[in-house]
C-alpha cells in the first residue's frame, strides 16, 4: 500500500477526469501520511464524501467508479442486511495501479524543493493546504503527522440541506434515533397491512428522518399520506414517499377531538335535560340512573 504522499504525486501524474481526481484527493485526506491505511474509525461516509467534495450523488457514484475501475481505490462494501440494521459502511483503501508510479526525478518524491538543493520538507511545509479537512473548532496541528485524520465519519452542520425538511427537522440539530430501523416498524407494519408494498431500502440518514417524521406526524398521517399520493408509475420505494411529502407533514393533534351535538332533549319528565338520564326503579325498589333511550347522544339505534 502507497504511503498518503505517494498516492497524491500518482493521482497528479494519473490524468484522470478532474472531478476523479478530487475523489481520490479527498479520500485520502483519511489516510496514514506513511502507510496509506485508512483507519476502521475515520472511514467516509458517503454523505461525508458528498459534503467534501460538493458533487451530487450521481457525479459521486460516476467518478468513484472511475476510481475503482481504474485501480486507484478499494472499496469494500457490507452486506446490505448488516449495513440497512447496524448502519455498516463501505471501507476504502488508497491504491496505485501498475505503471503509475511518480518518476524518479520528481522533486516532491525526493523531497526537494526547486531551486533548493537536498532540502528536505519541514511537518509544516507537509501541511499546507490541508488544514481545511479539520472540523472547525478543533485545535490546530503542528505537524503534518495527523492531519485530516480525525474522526469525520458523519457530515458537519450545514446551512444547505439535499433533503427538504420541517421546522426543527435538520439532522444537525437533533439527536440520533438509536436503532431507526426497529424503531420505524410499526409504520412498516401499517403500511403493510393498508396494502402499501414497497422495498424500505434506505441509507442511515433516511431511516432517521422517517423517525423524526414519526415522532411528529405519526403512523396515521403517514400511511394515510401514502395511500393517498398518486404517480404515473407505480411506487416501489418507500423512499418516494418521504421524499415527496412525508416531511412536510404537520405535527399530530394532541386536542381532544370535539363531542358531538347532543340531540334535543326529549321533554320526558323523568330524563335530565343536562346528563340525559332517567332516575328508574326495579321490583326491589332500589333506584338507579339510565341512559335516556331517547335522547341520550350514546344511545344505540337511537333516531336521527
Amino acid at each position: 500500500m502507497p504511503s498518503r504522499f505517494e498516492f497524491e504525486r500518482a493521482i497528479r501524474r494519473s490524468g484522470l477526469p478532474p472531478l476523479s481526481r478530487l475523489l481520490a484527493l479527498t479520500i485520502a485526506t483519511w489516510a496514514d501520511a506513511d502507510t496509506g491505511s485508512i483507519a476502521h474509525r475515520n472511514q467516509p461516509a458517503q454523505s461525508v464524501l458528498l459534503e467534501a467534495t460538493g458533487m451530487s450523488k450521481s457525479s459521486f457514484l460516476t467518478h468513484r467508479k472511475n476510481l475503482l475501475d481504474g485501480g486507484w481505490v478499494r472499496c469494500d462494501s457490507p452486506d446490505p442486511i448488516k449495513a440497512q440494521k447496524e448502519h455498516a459502511q463501505n471501507v476504502y483503501f488508497i491504491q496505485i495501479p501498475d505503471g503509475k508510479a511518480g518518476s524518479g526525478d520528481d522533486p516532491a518524491k525526493s523531497g526537494k524543493r526547486p531551486g533548493k538543493r537536498h532540502e528536505p520538507r519541514s511537518g509544516d511545509d507537509l501541511a499546507l493546504g490541508r488544514e481545511t479537512t479539520q472540523p472547525k473548532g478543533t485545535e490546530t496541528a503542528k505537524s503534518g503527522s495527523n492531519l485530516g485524520r480525525l474522526p469525520t465519519t458523519r457530515v458537519l452542520p450545514s446551512p444547505i440541506s439535499s433533503l427538504p425538511t420541517g421546522e426543527g427537522e435538520q439532522a444537525s440539530s437533533e439527536e440520533r434515533t438509536p436503532r431507526a430501523f426497529d424503531y420505524c416498524q410499526p409504520l412498516i407494519k401499517a403500511m403493510t397491512e393498508a396494502g402499501i408494498y414497497v422495498s424500505w431500502q434506505m441509507t442511515a440518514d433516511d431511516w432517521q428522518a422517517v423517525a423524526r417524521i414519526l415522532d411528529r406526524a405519526g403512523v396515521e398521517q403517514m400511511v394515510k399520506f401514502a395511500a393517498g399520493t398518486k404517480a404515473r408509475e407505480p411506487i416501489r420505494f418507500a423512499k418516494f414517499f418521504l421524499k415527496a411529502g412525508w416531511v412536510g407533514l404537520p405535527p399530530r393533534s394532541t386536542r381532544p377531538q370535539p363531542a358531538a351535538d347532543k340531540p334535543p332533549h326529549c321533554g320526558h319528565p323523568d330524563c335530565d335535560p343536562i346528563t340525559r338520564t332517567r332516575e328508574t326503579e326495579d321490583a326491589r325498589g332500589i333506584r338507579s340512573l339510565n341512559r335516556c333511550p331517547e335522547c341520550h347522544p350514546n344511545t344505540k339505534g337511537r333516531a336521527a
